[in-house]
């Protein structure tokens, strides 16, 4: 099959939650069919990458985001009672491109990566499925419930301007989305007839793998600690981190007085680093390779309080074989297969208890029954072939209508068309 992929982010390198399941879709679909992806990206650093994305695409157009352009956009957006969400990565320029592409090119497939993507192919005529990973509009609302006023007003708004759009595009297009089935549930609410699906998060877990790995030395100077991974410019990992070290560690401390909170991820906010001036909590910043510092941990912690969708970061903690706490709303999303092997808990003194047993073992030792019990649910998944019974579910359907209308394909048309699509690599907004 001929696919135009569409995101919002260049799916590399797969190191943040979109990046990991955006790689993972374009991965697999490149496998078996010829992928055009068009795509934004929000550091100039990121262009570095776009050779590697190339290795599995036919061709690829990257556009870089124009910090100013995209807030001063989704403020008026806002200002004038339309979702930010969509007016930040509007671009008349991609929205060219993508027109050229979808005149030139025969596509049997429009795949699009996240929301914000949807408008840019409301009015194409192939069959179109939407990846929203997450039902966005109830995360904002979530976001008002945590955040004080005028911010709550804010994502309350795009929270029912955005649910709108979500109910059109679903409508609309041929199939959505959605990486749990706790997603699915909510987005069904008001759409119980549409063609809703749950595409589970593929991990890779040849990756994620105690095996060969060894824990620095300056990693293990940091023993015992417990950590927290992702990105630290994130509300929802923002929050985390601040309830945990305000309500939990202490209670360690107490107990462990030696005991160090590690926290891992880029960009870390203001809020994060003043956190730091803690001797006992460490702020790494960007990390090249997780691995070594989930190995090195005593327990890896998920004190979420706002969560959507599937956390990468427990899976990860998990392959590793490090013992997980999670808070109820973090493991909501998890397939319950999997729930027997992490410690879920909300009550504030029992987290601090699993943690301090956790903490006072002698070795840190990983623990093999977690890995196992996540190797055998990705054995099961069988993610690759769900990816691909998907496509052929939207797309052959289709074909077959077509081919009893014209049962001769204009091959000549075809061909043309493939040789007027002109390279495109990257380019500035």
């Amino acid at each position: 099959m001929r696919i135009l992929f569409l995101a919002h982010r260049l799916p590399y390198p797969p190191d943040k939650g979109d990046k990991i399941r955006s790689f993972r879709e374009l991965e697999g679909l490149a496998q078996h069919h010829e992928v055009d992806l068009f795509c934004f990206y929000d550091q100039p650093e990121d262009r570095q990458y776009i050779p590697q994305v190339q290795r599995y695409c036919r061709e690829v157009y990257a556009e870089e985001l124009s910090w100013l352009r995209s807030r001063a956009q989704a403020t008026f957006a806002a200002a004038m009672g339309r979702p930010f969400t969509t007016a930040f990565y509007h671009s008349p320029t991609m929205a060219r491109h993508v027109r050229e592409a979808l005149a030139a090119r025969n596509y049997d497939l429009i795949f699009v990566f996240s929301s914000s993507m949807a408008p840019y192919v409301e009015s194409a005529s192939a069959p179109v499925i939407l990846d929203m990973v997450d039902v966005d509009s109830d995360k904002w609302t979530q976001y008002a419930q945590h955040t004080p006023a005028p911010s709550s007003w804010l994502w309350l708004a795009e929270g029912k301007k955005l649910a709108k759009c979500e109910e059109h595009w679903t409508r609309k297009f041929s199939m959505t989305l959605l990486c749990t089935g706790a997603e699915v549930e909510i987005l069904k609410r008001n759409l119980p007839h549409e063609r809703i699906e749950a595409l589970e998060n593929h991990l890779d877990t040849n990756y994620f793998n105690p095996a060969g790995i060894e824990v620095t030395p300056e990693i293990a100077a940091l023993q015992p600690y417990v950590i927290f991974t992702g990105s630290m410019d994130y509300f929802p990992n923002i929050d985390a981190v601040t309830f945990f070290y305000q309500n939990v560690f202490a209670r360690i401390r107490q107990q462990v007085p030696n005991a160090r909170f590690v926290i891992a991820g880029r960009n870390p906010s203001r809020e994060i680093l003043r956190i730091a001036r803690d001797p006992a909590v460490i702020v790494t910043g960007t990390v090249s390779d997780m691995r070594p510092y989930l190995l090195g941990a005593s327990a890896a912690v998920a004190p979420l309080r706002v969560a959507r969708g599937v956390q990468n970061k427990i899976l990860e903690a998990m392959a590793m074989g490090v013992p997980v706490v999670a808070s109820g709303v973090a493991a909501k999303a998890l397939p319950e297969d999997l729930l027997p092997a992490i410690h879920v808990e909300d009550d504030l003194k029992q987290i601090a208890n699993f943690l301090i047993g956790q903490l006072r073992r002698e070795l840190p030792a990983t623990q093999p029954t977690i890995r196992h019990t996540l190797l055998e649910y990705y054995n099961r998944l069988g993610w690759g072939d769900r990816l691909e019974s998907i496509l052929r579910r939207v797309v052959l359907p289709r074909q077959q209508s077509e081919n009893r209308v014209a049962p001769v394909a204009d091959e000549f048309a075809v061909t043309t068309a493939r040789e007027e699509f002109a390279p495109i690599k990257a380019q500035k907004r």
